[in-house]
């Protein structure tokens, strides 16, 4: 059965890249833009191959870039840095965004990338749709796929490994073809986390070599998941569920009253979070996050947000898909290119 494209792989088209360079376009700070990274430097990713550079927060340059594939997702280690799109496209650059590079592109596979991130300038992953997942050892001059069975709920690994036992080819094949879209990877110390279709949640302490899939009581997609200390995770997606898991228990429901999906999660300080979505939406959330029993079928007219809990929307209803604080700004990419938001 063919799975539907995530919210972030859905608001654009995929435009075939054939070595073409990235326009320089007049009004490329106000396009579509779905990743945003930041260290010495901002760098912000979108539709047509656009790459915006900026070392103050204020102006922003566009790198001339040699695709003009969409990018969603790019990251920095040093004066490296990384972005991934569709047509399964991979570029880098070794001079903090000045020049470009492309390490691999594949079309034909018809599946984007979604994320990308490096352990150091040589050891990284690449992750996207139905389960799309490639490793580098060398700063990306190769890239060698990896299935991760581990990254299935228990019921579909129960399924293949009786597949297995009769037939290894076939194995191979329908775990290829059963895995869900893989949307964010992110880490924090030593450990690996992700956040994927299909109620998919997991970590990793090997670097993302075998993962364990975290027990949820959710089967939409999630779209960011992320530690605020070092006992509480939350997680973010599809119609704007929130979860939040405390001393390694079970994920509980955080009730917000807004339906919007929401893309990503952004730790303002110790007390405070917001998680970004589309319709512009943004909620924000002071710690610790009160937990209740969902309610699918509420009448969304009579629900009122838990106590901590508030919902804001950007003048233009813009989909925000990340943002970053960077030098007393918070930059968000959006729909309408980039938006500085008050969150403070």
């Amino acid at each position: 059965m063919k799975k539907p494209l995530t919210a972030l792989a859905a608001l654009v088209l995929s435009a075939s890249v054939s070595a073409q360079s990235a326009y320089q376009a007049p009004l490329v700070k106000q396009s579509l833009l779905l990743d945003v990274a930041a260290d010495k430097q901002v760098v912000m990713v979108g539709e047509r191959g656009h790459i915006l550079l900026s070392a103050d927060g204020e102006k922003f340059n566009q790198a001339d870039v040699p695709t003009t594939a969409t990018l969603t997702a790019t990251t920095m280690v040093g004066e490296h840095v990384w972005a991934v799109g569709h047509d399964a496209t991979i570029i880098h650059s070794a001079d903090q965004g000045k020049t470009w590079e492309i390490q691999f592109e594949k079309p034909k596979l018809e599946r984007p990338f979604l994320d990308v991130h490096f352990f150091n300038s040589q050891h990284g992953i690449a992750i996207g749709a139905y389960g799309l997942f490639l490793r580098t050892r060398d700063g990306g001059q190769n890239w060698k796929p990896e299935l991760h069975a581990s990254l299935l709920d228990p019921y579909d690994r129960e399924y293949l490994e009786e597949i297995r036992a009769e037939d290894e080819a076939f194995y191979e094949q329908e775990l290829g073809s059963i895995l869900p879209h893989l949307n964010r990877v992110t880490q924090v110390g030593e450990r690996l986390y992700l956040a994927g279709e299909a109620g998919a949640l997991a970590y990793s302490d090997d670097n993302g070599e075998s993962w364990n899939r975290y027990q949820v009581d959710y089967t939409g997609s999630f779209f960011d998941i992320q530690p605020l200390d070092d006992s509480t995770m939350l997680a973010v997606g599809l119609r704007g569920n929130i979860f939040v898991m405390r001393e390694e228990g079970a994920w509980e429901y955080v009730k917000t009253c807004s339906t919007s999906t929401l893309n990503s999660i952004l730790v303002i300080n110790e007390k405070k979070i917001a998680a970004l979505g589309n319709n512009g939406m943004i909620v924000t959330m002071q710690r610790p996050l009160p937990v209740s029993t969902p309610e699918p079928y509420a009448n969304p007219a009579n629900c009122k947000p838990a106590q901590g809990i508030s919902v804001s929307q950007i003048k233009d209803k813009a989909a925000i898909v990340n943002a970053v604080m960077f030098k007393g700004h918070t930059l968000a990419v959006t729909a309408n290119g980039i938006h500085q938001l008050n969150v403070e």
